[in-house]
């Protein structure tokens, strides 16, 4: 595989129709990658048209032992290009090279094989009626063209779950990338060509956000949208789904808890909530960022985790050791920073962490340390807001 900046439509590699691009910059050097083709609201609805046609013509209409053979053939494909997709990964949002290789694009290949498997187990069902001469059935049809937008913190692993399960079902999709890390998705296309996916069954666009929300609730050939991101956009999203009764599926922010009883093994406990909470740097809208320890355990259980926090391997995202990179931009590194300062105000014990690297090689990345706060509050901000970054709160 190469790297790939294109829109992918129809089948067909092509740029934007007005020749408009975006800069794509690794978060751990500050450097650009590579520019993208950037797609104008006649680009997006050229692909919407693409994917009705597909639809139309040839995908819903697919034995579904074809579509699962071509989806594990994407499966396939994923697991032949690991080395290169993980790269591109790490490169595009600044994970750790060990999660790209080992959790993101690993579980993504796996994604397809199991959507795969579901494609020739969706049926309908035989009801019984209470007269002899009545035959009472369900047929479990594809919705049709498929509008999905994708985030920046788990690209290619979301992107493999929302094309995986639309295929399996007959739909066709459009995919639109995330602008701060488009590239592991715009790559999806090559996956799809050497499987010999249909032209305009896939079609990926990146965009600006307004324009693809805009043309994917108001045009009629797209039938769902599906959105992974904030939950401020994704309400926006459903509301102007609504006005047309048209399907809305959204997975958004979290402020997930872990609670820490007495009984618990407290190294495996204190490893799982280290994993729980620094998984990509904090960007995981599950991330663990609320400790509730029970008190007859929270000495030891806070002293452990600090400990933990502060030895974890801040580095180079593509060095092999390397257990947390960079955040994904320096407008989400502010944005970050400014809750740890919302933390200090608020009265909250910062018990390591909260500090911008700016030394050495890490100093032109967005790099930030582990960061713990005690004695919170549900009153606080950090509490009770999704900080999507390098910090938890532990309360007694």
């Amino acid at each position: 595989m190469e790297l790939r900046n294109q829109l992918f439509i129809d089948g067909q590699w092509c740029d934007s129709s007005d020749g408009g691009t975006f800069d794509v910059i690794n978060p751990a050097t500050g450097d650009a990658i590579t520019s993208v083709q950037k797609a104008t609201k006649d680009d997006i609805r050229k692909a919407v048209a693409s994917a009705r046609k597909a639809f139309e013509s040839t995908w819903r209409e697919t034995d579904p032992f074809e579509r699962s053979a071509v989806i594990h053939k994407i499966g396939d494909a994923i697991a032949e290009n690991l080395d290169f997709l993980a790269g591109v990964e790490t490169d595009d949002v600044g994970k750790p090279i060990f999660e790209s290789a080992n959790v993101d694009v690993p579980g993504a290949g796996a994604t397809m094989h199991y959507f795969a498997d579901i494609a020739v187990d969706l049926r309908g069902d035989l009801i019984p009626a209470p007269y002899s001469e009545v035959l009472n059935y369900t047929i479990r049809e594809p919705i049709g063209v498929v509008g999905a937008i994708i985030p920046w913190n788990f690209p290619f692993l979301i992107a493999a779950r929302k094309i995986g399960s639309a295929l399996a079902a007959g739909n066709t999709v459009v995919i639109k990338p995330a602008t701060w890390a488009p590239l592991s998705t715009v790559q999806f296309g090559q996956l799809l060509e050497q499987a010999g996916l249909p032209p305009g069954v896939v079609n990926i666009i990146p965009a600006a956000g307004p324009d693809v929300g805009e043309v994917f609730t108001e045009e009629g050939s797209i039938d769902e949208v599906t959105f992974t991101g904030s939950t401020a956009i994704g309400a926006q999203l459903y509301e102007n789904c609504s006005h047309n009764l048209k399907s809305c599926t959204l997975e958004l922010g979290g402020k997930s808890p872990a609670v820490v009883l007495p009984d618990c093994d407290m190294d495996e406990t204190v490893a799982g909530t280290l994993f729980g909470v620094y998984l990509n740097q904090g960007e995981c809208c599950c991330a663990a960022t609320r400790l509730i320890v029970h008190g007859d355990v929270y000495d030891e259980f806070v002293s452990k985790f600090v400990a933990a926090s502060k030895a974890i391997k801040i580095g180079l995202p593509r060095e092999e050791d390397c257990r947390m990179g960079p955040l994904v931009h320096p407008d989400h590194l502010k944005t970050v920073t400014d809750y740890v300062e919302w933390g200090k105000k608020e009265g909250a014990a910062l018990l390591c962490g909260g500090n911008v690297l700016t030394d050495g090689e890490l100093a032109k990345g967005n790099f930030m340390e582990a960061t713990v706060f005690a004695d919170v509050t549900p009153a606080m901000k950090i509490w009770r807001e999704e900080v999507f970054g390098p910090v938890v709160t532990v309360t007694r």
